[in-house]
């Protein structure tokens, strides 16, 4: 029975409860004009004779009172409410008192708490226990008038005339109260500014301080709740580049809205959204485009949409990072800060928030000491590029400026790196590969020293970013100098660029040569989909960082958000695919934007992993291309386990677990799942 209470309870709702009337209307339990506890009846009153320590009879009245009135249950976590219909509560209890016929009992609470617990059985409300606690003062009073002689504080024309009342008071307990009544002295002459005052008071016969406690337990079917569980939900991405899809739901009581409008807002002028406001489909889905100025640097702001649903409104605030660069088209390029003898280098083509593959890049150096492998080399699907670069055997420590450049929409671009290189071996790593790999291909090469083959020595193979495998590895090189392997690409990888590395160690020195290759093996391009984020975007998190081999540990607070394959209907969309990390640690930021994939699963609705490829920002990491792994377990009360992997070839590394909620809009599920 009402499973949306149970529902709310599991989602952060608090119980709380308080006094009302016997519509559910509050009152204030401290109130002096509350009727929560009144005597019955004043006729009903039997006297009780106690001996007290020194053998003195005294008689004392039993007074029966009655606690009585509504209360009401509520639970709500800021944003949906139950509240249960007025529970009635009646306890009759006793006390003894001086309180002699013609006395009237004042009953005032002047504490009041009160505690509840909700029980659910399988998801379904099944009880509630109250606890009330009153702390109450019981006085038995007369009204009385009392004379006193009162200095004005001005003078005035017209004075009080003497002439008061008194009413005959009971006959007083014995041994209980020596109350005296003031009675005026006739004919008393009257000074200036002086007068007699009689006022109205009352007598207290006897008091009391006391506590009363109250239990109550009630059925779903004697207490049951109204509940107006309205929600909004919304995706928002860790950084939006440029332009993005902003997306959402909003459900009453776990229905969906249709036909909401749904308006945004943000802290920055620099974004705008279309349309604006939204309208809710069948679903309660909603989907705007959220457009970034360009010319709009790393900013930080936060994403407010709001509805009405049932007449309540509700909005959700997110955060985020905003940028587009003003370039129209931008041309990326990335190295280590010393080569020796060979590594890689790599980039990425893009115009505005699209990607570009198929762009030639031509490489070049100067001085002209080096070479490139492949040159030019061409962007892949994701606009990244790599080649290798040799350093000739002999070569001292040498600045190099390298120089990538393009052609992009008739334009001309080019960014220039300055690195350090040196090669002060005789041996020489060489391999190859085919351009294209599809599943299964060939990987060759051979090694010399001092223009002589070397056999027997192991050559170890590796691919960045890591999409294959190599069968041998180690290969050993025959006595020519040559060796091979086998690199497979595992089924359902998409066209992607990949560089593979050859190392060997020869006489105590690494050698290294890389070849940069293009690889798929198609089948099913989304095995699964998902849409994932953090609650609120930020959660606490400290990440392990290495930079130039040097390692550190931040602490500071994280954003992840990923869709792969997402769409909200019973299928797969492949076009989907964005991931980012948003990292801050005071004026330290490490961001991993622009992230594509190479491979997703998922496990029932409860685990997901992306791996893929994503650019490096910020001001500590050096700046890059990155091979990330984002991984979520979720587990009870919607308690989310994340990881968050990253490492470029250059070994510089990104690594954090922590444990945070999912943003609500969070989907794990398979192809023909509807979210």
């Amino acid at each position: 029975m009402n499973p949306e209470l149970c529902e709310l309870l599991d989602n952060g709702g608090i119980v709380s409860c308080h006094i009302t009337d016997e519509y559910g209307n509050p009152i204030n339990p401290l109130s002096h004009h509350s009727t929560l506890c009144e005597e019955i009846s004043s006729e009903k009153r039997e006297d009780v004779t106690f001996t007290i320590e020194n053998g003195t009879q005294i008689t004392l009245q039993n007074v029966t009172l009655r606690k009585s009135g509504y209360v009401v249950v509520q639970v709500s976590n800021g944003i949906d409410t139950c509240v249960s219909e007025p529970i009635p509560f009646c306890k009759i209890e006793h006390v003894l008192l001086c309180a002699p016929k013609g006395t009237d009992i004042l009953c005032t609470i002047t504490g009041f708490s009160c505690d509840a617990t909700i029980h659910c059985m399988n998801g379904q409300f099944d009880s509630v226990d109250i606890a009330l606690n009153f702390c109450q003062d019981i006085k038995a009073i007369y009204p009385i008038t009392i004379q006193l002689t009162a200095d004005f504080c001005q003078p005035r024309e017209t004075f009080i005339p003497n002439a008061c009342t008194y009413p005959i008071p009971p006959n007083s307990c014995e041994n209980i109260d020596n109350t005296t009544i003031l009675h005026p002295q006739q004919n008393q002459s009257r000074q200036q500014q002086t007068e007699d005052v009689c006022i109205q008071t009352e007598k207290v016969y006897d008091w009391v301080t006391s506590q009363t406690n109250i239990s109550i337990r009630k059925t779903a079917d004697q207490a049951p709740f109204i509940c107006d569980v309205c929600s909004i939900g919304m995706f928002v991405p860790a950084v939006i580049v440029c332009e993005h899809i902003i997306s959402g739901q909003v459900t009453c009581n776990g229905e969906p809205v249709a036909n909401a409008p749904v308006t945004f807002s943000a802290t920055s002028d620099a974004i705008s959204f279309n349309p604006n406001p939204v309208f809710t489909d069948a679903t309660g889905h909603f989907e705007t485009v959220a457009t970034v100025d360009e010319g709009t640097e790393d900013t930080e702001i936060t994403i407010t949409a709001t509805t009405v649903a049932n007449d309540e409104e509700l909005s959700i605030t997110l955060p985020t990072i905003i940028r587009c660069a003003e370039e129209p088209c931008l041309l990326l390029l990335f190295g280590p800060e010393i080569v020796n003898c060979s590594d890689v280098i790599s980039g990425r083509v893009r115009c505005g928030n699209t990607f570009i593959p198929d762009v030639e890049v031509t490489l070049s150096a100067n001085p002209a000491i080096v070479t490139f492998n492949p040159n030019p080399t061409f962007t892949g699907l994701n606009g990244n590029y790599f080649s290798g670069i040799s350093v000739p055997p002999g070569t001292p420590l040498t600045d190099v400026e390298i120089t990538a450049s393009a052609t992009v929409e008739g334009e001309l671009l080019s960014e220039t790196i300055t690195v350090s290189v040196l090669c002060e071996r005789d041996c020489e790593l060489t391999i190859s590969a085919p351009p294209l790999i599809t599943c299964e291909g060939e990987i060759t090469g051979t090694l010399l020293c001092d223009g002589l083959p070397v056999s027997g020595v192991e050559v170890a193979f590796n691919d960045f970013p890591n999409i294959g495998t190599f069968s041998p590895n180690p290969a050993i090189t025959a006595a020519d100098g040559t060796f091979s392997t086998t690199l497979t690409i595992p089924e359902g990888t998409p066209l992607l660029s990949t560089t593979i590395i050859a190392t060997a160690t020869v006489n105590g020195d690494t050698l290294e040569s890389v070849v940069r290759v293009q690889v798929e093996c198609p089948e099913e391009e989304c095995p699964c989909k998902f849409r994932i984020g953090v609650e609120g975007g930020a959660a606490p998190a400290s990440v392990n960082i290495t930079v130039n081999n040097t390692p550190d540990t931040l602490s500071g607070t994280i954003n992840v958000t990923a869709i792969q394959c997402f769409v909200a209907a019973p299928m797969c969309n492949p076009a989907v695919d964005n991931f980012n990390v948003a990292f801050g640690s005071g004026g330290d930021t490490i961001n991993f934007i622009l992230g594509r994939r190479i491979e997703i699963e998922c496990e029932g609705n409860t685990f997901a992993r992306v791996r893929g490829t994503a650019r490096a920002t910020g001001n500590v990491l050096p700046d890059g291309i990155y091979e990330v792994t984002i991984t979520l377990t979720i587990g009870a009360m919607n308690m989310g386990l994340w990881t968050v992997d990253a490492t470029d070839f250059h070994g510089n590394t990104f690594s954090t677990t922590f444990s945070s909620m999912i943003n609500p809009m969070t989907f794990i599920g398979e192809c023909e799942d509807t979210p």
